[in-house]
Formats: C-alpha cells, sequence, structure tokens
C-alpha cells in the first residue's frame, strides 16, 4: 500500500472519528436512561448524515481535476470549519448535557478558550489541539495539488455522498417526541428548531393581548430577621440523601435539611445560574422576551434590569442593606451591572484582595471556602441594623475540580463543597447568627450533566432537570418536611413578605410562609430552548415559544380555559416590557 493510500486512509478516519465518537457516547448515555441500545447510534447516523454529506461534497469538489487553486482552498476550508463546529458541539454536549446555540456562543465567547483548558488541561488539551493542527495540515497542504483522477475515487465519493443524503432523509421525519430527541439531533437541525424562541410577537398580537392573574393576599405581622441566600452553584437532589435516596454526597447538607425546613418537591425556574438570579432577586419568571443581542445589557439579562420591585429595592424601602458576595468574577454575564440595576447596595467577586493568596479555579474564582471565611467576615464587621446577602458559590461548577486535592471528580467536588457548608453552618450558630437571622440554601440549577435512570423513575424525565434542594434554617429551631411543589420564584415572594404586612399568592406564585403551593410552576428548558415545562401537581405541559404562534404541544389540557391561561402567563412573561 502507497504511503499517500494509507495518509488518505488516515485523514478519512480523522473525519468520521467525530461521528462515531458521538454515536457512541449519545448511545451509552441514554442506554443508563432508557434500556434501549444501538437505537440511539442510529438516531444519530441518521441525523448528522446531512452534516458529513455536506463535508465529503465540499472535500470531493475541492479535489475535482478543472477546480481553481484558490476555488479548492476556499472549499476545504469551509469543510475544515463544518467539522470543527460539528466537534465543538460534541465536546459541549458532553461536558454540559447541551447543543452548541449560537445565543451561547456569542455569549460565552470571552471564557471558551480558557474552560476548555480547564476541561481538557495537560495531554489531552495538547492532543485534541495537535489532531485539529495535522488534519487541517494534511488537508489543506500535504493534499493542496493532489486531483482526483481515478475512477474508483470518483464512484467511492459520489456513493457515499449519495447514501448519506438518502439516510439523511429519514431525520426528516423521524420522531421528535422523544423526551431525548434534542441530543441525537445535528448543530444546525437543533438551532433552527430551538430558532423559535427568537420569533418576534406581531405589533398586533401585542396590541390585542391581554392577560389576568388573580391575587389572593391577607394580612400578616412582618418580622426583620436579617438574611443570608445562599446559592450553591449546580446543587441537585439527585446528589443528596435526604432530597432522593439516589447519592449520599452532601451527609452535612442532608443534616441541616433534617434540623430545618425541607422542601423535597422545589424546582428551578430555569437551567441556569442567571435564570436563578433572576427568579430569586426579581420574583420574574426568567423566560426572556425573543431573543436580543443588543437591548439591556446583552444576551445575559435581557429584559430584566432596572426592576423597581426586585427583593434589594423593596428590603431597602425596610432599612436593609443588601449585599451580592460571590468569588466568580462580576463582569462574566454583565452580572454587575445588573446586580446594581436591581438595587444591590454592594456588590463583590474574585477580584477583592481577600482572595490574593487563595488558589483560583473555574472564572479565576477562590474556592467556597475562602467566601465562606470572606461572609463570616462581613458579617462581624456589619454596622447596619438589618441585612440580607446573596451568596453565590463556584467550586461545584462543571468541570467539577475538588478545590482540596484537584481531582476531577464530580462526587469528591459536591462531599468538598458539602464539608465546607457544613463548617460554615456550624460558624454561624456559633457566632449567634440565627438570634435573628435566617439561612435559605438552594441550588440555582441541577448539574448539567447527564440525568440517570433512577432520577426519571422517581422524578419523571421533565421534572428531573427542574429539581433542585431548598432548605429554610432557624438554627434548628424549626423542622419538618414539605412536600408540595414550590420554586425560585416563591422564595422571592417569601423573603417581600418577611418585610411586609401583607402577604399575597397566586396560581403561579406561592406562599411558603402560608403553605400555599402554587397551582403552576414553570421551568425555562435547557435540552429545546424554545420549550418551557409547566408543572401542576402530577400533570406536565409543554409550552412551545414561536411568536404569535406560540401553543402547547404536548399533554393539551381538556379545558380550554386552562390551556389558554398557561399559554397566556408564558406570553404575559414574554410580553411584560416595562417589568417594574
Amino acid at each position: 500500500m502507497s504511503y499517500l493510500r494509507v495518509v488518505k486512509i488516515f485523514v478519512l478516519l480523522l473525519i468520521v472519528a467525530p461521528l462515531v465518537l458521538k454515536m457512541v457516547y449519545i448511545d451509552n448515555v441514554l442506554y443508563e436512561q432508557t434500556g434501549t441500545k444501538l437505537f440511539w447510534a442510529m438516531s444519530v447516523l441518521i441525523n448528522d448524515a446531512i452534516i458529513f454529506s455536506g463535508i465529503i461534497l465540499l472535500f470531493y469538489l475541492s479535489y475535482l481535476r478543472y477546480m481553481a487553486r484558490v476555488g479548492s482552498v476556499v472549499l476545504r476550508c469551509l469543510a475544515l470549519f463544518v467539522a470543527f463546529i460539528y466537534l465543538i458541539d460534541i465536546l459541549i454536549i458532553i461536558n454540559f448535557n447541551s447543543h452548541l446555540v449560537v445565543v451561547d456562543a456569542i455569549k460565552y465567547t470571552s471564557y471558551s478558550l480558557s474552560y476548555l483548558q480547564q476541561i481538557y488541561r495537560g495531554k489531552e488539551w495538547l492532543l485534541i489541539l495537535i489532531t485539529l493542527v495535522v488534519v487541517g495540515f494534511l488537508l489543506s497542504v500535504v493534499f493542496s495539488r493532489y486531483q482526483i483522477k481515478e475512477c474508483y475515487v470518483h464512484g467511492y465519493s459520489i456513493i457515499t455522498i449519495l447514501i448519506l443524503f438518502f439516510v439523511s432523509y429519514f431525520a426528516i421525519s423521524s420522531n421528535d417526541q422523544y423526551v431525548h430527541s434534542w441530543a441525537y439531533k445535528n448543530v444546525v437541525d437543533y438551532n433552527w428548531v430551538v430558532l423559535s424562541e427568537s420569533k418576534e410577537y406581531s405589533p398586533q398580537f401585542v396590541n390585542d393581548f391581554s392577560f389576568e392573574e388573580k391575587q389572593t393576599c391577607y394580612s400578616r405581622v412582618s418580622e426583620k430577621r436579617n438574611v443570608i441566600l445562599l446559592m450553591v452553584e449546580s446543587l441537585s437532589s439527585y446528589q443528596s440523601q435526604h432530597f432522593s435516596g439516589i447519592r449520599d454526597w452532601m451527609p452535612n447538607l442532608d443534616k441541616i435539611a433534617r434540623n430545618n425546613l425541607s422542601f423535597l418537591n422545589f424546582y428551578a425556574n430555569g437551567f441556569t445560574t442567571e435564570d436563578a438570579e433572576i427568579a430569586l432577586l426579581t420574583g420574574l419568571l426568567p423566560i426572556y422576551s425573543p431573543s436580543s443581542y443588543t437591548d439591556d445589557g446583552g444576551v445575559a439579562f435581557s429584559g430584566f434590569f432596572d426592576i423597581k420591585e426586585s427583593l434589594p429595592n423593596i428590603l431597602r424601602e425596610h432599612g436593609y442593606a443588601s449585599e451580592f458576595l460571590t468569588t466568580a468574577d462580576l463582569e462574566f454575564s454583565n452580572t454587575r451591572n445588573w446586580g446594581m440595576s436591581i438595587g444591590f447596595d454592594y456588590m463583590e467577586g474574585q477580584e477583592h484582595p481577600y482572595y490574593e493568596n487563595w488558589d483560583r479555579f473555574h472564572f479565576n474564582a477562590a474556592p467556597d471556602e475562602a467566601l465562606y471565611d470572606r461572609i463570616l467576615n462581613r458579617i462581624e464587621l456589619n454596622s447596619q441594623p438589618n441585612f440580607f446577602m446573596f451568596i453565590k458559590t463556584v467550586s461545584t461548577h462543571h468541570p467539577f475540580i475538588n478545590p482540596e486535592n484537584h481531582n476531577r471528580s464530580e462526587a469528591e467536588t459536591f462531599q468538598y463543597a458539602d464539608k465546607q457548608i457544613g463548617l460554615f453552618y456550624d460558624k454561624l450558630k456559633e457566632a449567634g447568627f440565627f438570634d435573628d437571622g435566617l439561612l435559605i440554601i438552594l441550588g440555582d440549577h441541577r448539574a448539567m450533566v447527564p440525568i440517570n435512570a433512577e432520577e426519571i423513575a422517581l422524578f419523571g424525565a421533565h421534572k428531573t432537570v427542574a429539581r433542585v434542594p431548598m432548605i429554610v434554617s432557624y438554627g434548628d429551631q424549626n423542622s419538618g418536611q414539605e412536600t408540595a411543589q414550590y420554586q425560585q420564584t416563591d422564595v422571592f415572594n417569601f423573603l417581600k413578605g418577611l418585610v411586609l404586612d401583607t402577604q399575597c399568592y397566586s396560581d403561579w406564585t406561592g406562599d411558603i410562609f402560608g403553605k400555599k403551593p402554587a397551582q403552576y410552576i414553570a421551568h425555562r428548558r435547557g435540552d429545546l430552548r424554545n420549550l418551557v415545562s409547566v408543572f401542576s401537581g402530577e400533570k406536565e405541559y409543554i409550552v412551545t415559544l414561536s411568536g404569535d404562534q406560540t401553543r402547547m404541544t404536548n399533554n393539551d389540557p381538556k379545558d380550554d380555559e386552562i390551556r389558554s391561561h398557561i399559554v397566556g402567563k408564558i406570553n404575559a412573561a414574554r410580553l411584560l416590557k416595562n417589568r417594574e
């Protein structure tokens, strides 16, 4: 066998390797969740065939005898670009349980390289980089003068392209109703599907639209307590024995939960940290208006700046000082500007000198231990009569690096976080914080890793991706388990109610204090961005976002009034331009 033929075979294998990798990975992951083998690998092949037929076609045309040299280079570079996008999509699926999305690419561009270096550090990262360079070099330089002359090469190329085109035909009519269909879609098809999220409402629809959400209010005695709202990165129900029985990584958190009020049926309203911050601090559903890349400070928090009825603003009116403390970079996702716009008196991130001598990890953040030390320091120095602290941890962010030994392990990382939560809780008790203080611990969103069969059996496929733990602690003075459904926006309502003499609730906003859960809970989904899940007791509904055609697409309630009410609420959340 000639040297040139060996190189051709090697290059061909490198081209198809990403497809094989995705087929194997998706099949293994979904096999763990469904017990079905090979079906998912074939689904990947069917959906991705169109991508690879395009790549092969571009290469084939670039090596035709009468193709100009400039044209050949352009076609080859275009093929390499498509292959590169495909590879990045696979890396995102493996590491974040989501596809490459155009909006995310814009949002996270500045952090992409450093983040990939953290995930594929050392030889792994170097190997991937070298492979990409070698492939690009071989295809663009070594073969730059090569032209297809052999009839069998023409034949193989055309047959391969036609077969892949034929296989891709089945993807057009494939069943997208599978809960796992997002995983095996190709990156182009996926972005096309979720594009309906960006579809604008027509002026006539906006003009004619109305929605009424009735509230029930009652009087209550306000109580001024110092409040710490601790939002733990990626804290999920499956990691806790108390909240799921699946894993036992959080014994200290479980102990706190047993000795205080634990909410066993609690939901995140979105799938990102920003979504949780919006829900917790403004009480609004983090369901964005049709996508905008420029308004209100960019993609992150778009439409949620300058909320007058935010928690910091409400608390300030009642004598509270509010602080936002984290070891993350507050410039990331425009968090500092957003936080100040909704009324925080003080915001502090990884830039503070307190963290100078600590090791740095994701987002240049010091470990959770340093953050908790800093919080205790701030409490000790506090001179305000009442304070509200919003705390955002970072250590348990993917790729799950244990700060104590730098091991890459999800279990070890959450065990580390649990240890620090336990120590922090004990120190708060020793300092007398609970004499007039309240601590709330919850997750921002479920960890961005594949769901497992145990979770699906326990919670159901759609609810699993929204379930997070939540604890309300008065310092081991009041214990109990709440099994009714609550959500992050209800925490806002609860904390607002602490300082007011009136407490309200509605079909979409629960009252934790009065034990009146919301009838409906909305969750902005991360698998298919154009879908919103709505939970009502045991019932689950799905709403597709598509401008004027926003509609219920699954498990339609027979009652037209309920259907209209659910869709109306989602439209109202997206059309509310002056969020005050």
